[in-house]
């Protein structure tokens, strides 16, 4: 788990998985002032989706869940934002807010992750932004439950930490081989 310490950024990012706790997460940093800034990317559409509005479970004429978290907690939706679309895996979403960003990237950003992937998230993003004048930093969500000690005590952690590990070989491979799209 890697957390960096900063007092502020100008941008948190929400990185998407584990919608909530990182939404929530990203709530915090700003309603304590840390940042100014949201960026969420969009969870990618689910095949159950629509069975689930059809069970009439879900409003697709609500907005995203992030939407309606920070702006019930006080973020006003001029500070919200949300890439226009889903990426697949981390390094598209770095790519793909690099992109976004391109013009008007802020000096500093947080990537808001879970506990088990914020080094690879760091990593990634800082791979992916070498060169631009940002400071990319790490604050993976206090609501995360993954405990990192005595993670090998629990099964569910445990495949979470080999997980990890092997989607960061294989990211550290694409990155530094220069084969992700940037």
């Amino acid at each position: 788990v890697v957390e960096d310490r900063f007092d502020h950024a100008d941008l948190a990012l929400v990185l998407s998985g584990e919608t909530t706790v990182r939404t929530l997460a990203a709530r915090d940093l700003y309603n304590q002032g840390r940042v100014d800034r949201i960026l969420v990317i969009p969870e990618p559409s689910s095949p159950t989706d629509g069975e689930l509005v059809r069970l009439g479970l879900i409003d697709p004429s609500l907005p995203p869940w992030p939407e309606r978290i920070l702006i019930a907690s006080g973020v006003p939706a001029s500070q919200i934002s949300f890439l226009p679309e889903p990426a697949d895996g981390t390094i598209q979403e770095a790519v793909k807010v690099r992109a976004h960003l391109k013009g008007r990237t802020p000096s500093s950003f947080v990537v808001v992750t879970s506990k088990s992937a914020s080094r690879r998230a760091r990593f990634i993003f800082h791979q992916v932004f070498k060169g631009d004048k940002v400071t990319v930093l790490s604050y993976p969500s206090p609501y995360d439950t993954f405990k990192s000690d005595r993670w090998w005590s629990h099964p569910r952690n445990a495949l979470k930490v080999v997980m990890e590990y092997q989607k960061f070989l294989s990211n550290a491979v694409i990155l530094l081989l220069g084969l992700a799209q940037r």
